[in-house]
């Protein structure tokens, strides 16, 4: 931790000079130039504004570790910050728990059954002001009523936030997709009954987890993915914005460690293309 700095003694701070000399000139001496300080060039500010994002994972010796890590307050670093709310319940071997009490280690129930451990838990402090960034909008937060989505889905009011996506399931992604099984993502399916954007009032923080693999877990009964950060990665994150994406994940060591997705992501222009928008 910074030390605060030692105050200076009066005598230290008091500015000693010899008695004035009286010095000779000599017109004919060649008069050098003046001598001034070359002042150091200002630092370069940083491209974007940083914000903080809070990390934990799980060590290769089974520590669970934390961290607080200033990174770029853009979309891409967001989103793997801010997928579920508070309060939102995921299946684990021991029923289910709250995000928030998830920890690196512990094991959770994916919707295909299996159990694997949580490698990364992700979490951020929404900005409700739009203050993160020059230009920057307050960030949402996703309510998706009970029963929404069919009975039990979610078993009651379930709170996201812009970085989720769930399976959608339609006949229509077969023509487009070959799978009528795809990720959507919930920021674009808000519809003012159903599924209601919201801003908060005030503080609160979202979460992502990282599992092994790319997979679905059960949130309050919805299908949801776990975190991966697309198969655009390594075009979107190059040179030094990849190395201030890659320290969110102490645990990995390359964009290729996130392995394959499990399932394809529709984006809002698909949806409208599909007529599901």
């Amino acid at each position: 931790m910074p030390q605060p700095l030692a105050r200076q003694s009066a005598a230290a701070q008091t500015r000693h000079t010899s008695p004035s000399r009286q010095m000779s000139f000599d017109a004919n001496r060649p008069v050098s130039p003046a001598w001034t300080v070359r002042r150091k060039p200002a630092a370069a500010r940083p491209a974007h504004a940083l914000r903080r994002f809070d990390v934990m994972w799980l060590a290769q010796n089974g520590d669970v570790m934390d961290d607080t890590v200033a990174a770029p307050a853009l979309p891409a670093f967001e989103a793997a910050f801010s997928a579920f709310g508070r309060g939102a319940l995921i299946q684990t071997p021991h029923g289910l728990t709250a995000v928030e009490d998830l920890l690196p280690g512990d094991m959770i129930v994916t919707a295909d059954g299996d159990t694997l451990p949580i490698m990364w838990v992700g979490s951020v402090e929404l900005d409700h002001k739009g203050r993160r960034a020059d230009g920057a909008s307050p960030e949402k937060l996703y309510r998706i009523t009970g029963d929404a989505l069919g009975y039990g889905h979610p078993s009651h009011d379930l709170m996201l936030g812009a970085g989720a996506r769930y399976l959608l399931r339609a006949e229509a992604l077969k023509s487009y997709l070959g799978t009528a099984h795809a990720l959507a993502p919930i920021s674009a399916m808000a519809d003012g009954l159903s599924m209601i954007e919201i801003t908060p009032i005030s503080a609160v923080r979202c979460y992502h987890i990282c599992l092994p693999q790319h997979r679905l877990i059960r949130v309050n009964g919805i299908e949801c993915e776990t975190y991966h950060p697309g198969i655009a990665a390594s075009s979107q994150f190059q040179g030094e914005m990849r190395e201030h994406f890659m320290s969110l994940f102490p645990h990995l060591e390359n964009l290729g460690d996130f392995g394959a997705m499990s399932h394809p992501r529709l984006t809002p222009t698909d949806l409208i293309e599909i007529g599901l928008l």
